[in-house]
């Protein structure tokens, strides 16, 4: 078996705020407030690479 079977497809990473232990990942790996990820989210959806360009603008 390949080693490509183990990795996750880009397509289904999105930022999820339901597991406090991923927020807090996301929170880190972003650069933001939990405030600020729960309005981008809200505003634009989970994708994480939207979020990153949603926060970058609004600074």
């Amino acid at each position: 078996m390949s080693q490509d079977s183990f990795q996750v497809p880009v397509e289904d990473i999105v930022v999820r705020l339901d597991r406090e232990w991923e927020k807090r990942n996301w929170m880190k790996w972003l650069g933001c407030s939990e405030e600020e990820l729960r309005n981008a989210v809200a505003a634009i959806g989970p994708d994480p690479d939207n979020i990153r360009r949603f926060l970058r603008q609004a600074r």
